[in-house]
């Protein structure tokens, strides 16, 4: 009686092509369920923005909402007192923010993915890392190339940006300006304007003085009807504000102004949701600014004091002059930390500092 059964080279064949089979399956398999996944969590994002468009229409039948709310995920539970009411899983962590105008902005991962809309998109938009899942637009993404900065530097994403490096900044929808970096830390970069912003201005004026509880006696101490820097620079701060309010990509912060002086010549000053700031003494010193006024010797480097002419001969910096009470410091055309009185608006402006995630 004859057997039947199978060769070796079949069975060999056999397996070539479960083989080929499972090599051409198996990535199929894999997409779909990565893609899945994906699906899975962009539609978890929609659930917490539809979360957050409800608990809107819900404050608008009780008086309205006059700030902006933030929830905050961590380890996949909400952390804290905000709550949104949300069907189905959490994702594992991530921040949601409903605005007072009724828009809904997320920044939420899975811990391999992140589901990102900012106040203006349209939609969800998925990305394949958790690097940058932040609700505040990154300094790559608010990056701009035109005849300023030809390129986006590498540093935006990948190691430490050196001072003076170049970025072009859409500081709100369509308008682009010009920024050096000034220092990188913590992955939060901090640039200032290229130029000043607006026209010049007092460091502060007698009648601002006078309304932050100044005396006609302390303003004229010095040199009579000269000013006093005890307040601090009140009057650049307000137009600096003023100026920039509408720099709306730019993550508003919160930022104390503090003299620099061993003794000091005005009390902190808190200001709460600003977009821009003054420069310090310190971060002038510590770009490179060596030293004071010395004629014909520029101290600075370049870039911090480019595009001033006669007017403006300068900018202000935050810290009061030591010496009398009528100056305060800036940075001068000359390319030196000098100082200047600070009730006169006819010589220094105000430069814009601003904060980005990285």
């Amino acid at each position: 009686m004859k057997k039947t059964g199978f060769t070796l080279i079949e069975l060999l064949a056999v397996i070539v092509i479960l083989a080929i089979i499972a090599l051409i399956a198996v990535p199929v398999i894999m997409n779909i369920i990565s893609s899945a996944r994906k699906s899975a969590f962009e539609d978890t994002a929609y659930g917490l923005i539809s979360a957050g468009e409800m608990y809107y229409t819900r404050e608008l039948l009780n008086n309205g909402m006059t700030v902006d709310m933030e929830f905050t995920i961590t380890d996949g539970k909400f952390v804290g007192e905000n709550k949104l009411e949300v069907k189905g899983e959490l994702p594992k962590n991530g921040k949601i923010i409903v605005t007072k105008e009724g828009k809904v902005i997320v920044a939420v991962n899975n811990g391999t993915m992140c589901a990102k809309k900012r106040v203006d998109d349209t939609k969800v938009k998925l990305e394949e890392t958790i690097g940058y899942c932040t609700v505040e637009p990154t300094l790559k993404e608010l990056a701009r190339i035109n005849d300023f900065a030809t390129s986006i530097d590498a540093c935006a994403t990948n190691g430490a940006c050196e001072p003076g490096t170049k970025f072009a900044i859409e500081v709100a929808p369509g308008d682009i300006k010009n920024f050096y970096v000034v220092s990188d830390e913590n992955n939060e970069v901090t640039l200032i304007m290229d130029r000043n912003i607006g026209e010049t201005v007092a460091w502060i004026t007698k009648s601002d003085y006078l309304s932050a509880g100044g005396t006609e006696a302390e303003w004229d101490a010095d040199y009579g009807d000269s000013g006093n820097n005890n307040k601090g620079p009140i009057t650049a701060l307000n137009y600096l504000e003023v100026q920039t309010v509408g720099w709306t990509n730019i993550p508003a912060f919160n930022y104390t102004y503090v003299d620099e002086n061993t003794t000091k010549k005005y009390e902190d000053i808190i200001k709460i949701g600003i977009r821009a700031r003054m420069l310090t003494i310190t971060e002038a010193i510590g770009v490179g600014c060596t030293g004071y006024y010395k004629a014909g010797s520029a101290t600075c480097p370049e870039w911090l004091y480019g595009n001033l002419a006669a007017p403006p001969y300068g900018f202000w910096l935050s810290s009061a002059y030591a010496g009398y009470a009528v100056n305060a410091w800036g940075v001068s055309m000359y390319g030196s930390v000098s100082y200047n009185g600070v009730y006169y608006g006819g010589d220094f402006g105000v430069r814009p500092v601003i904060e980005i995630q990285k």
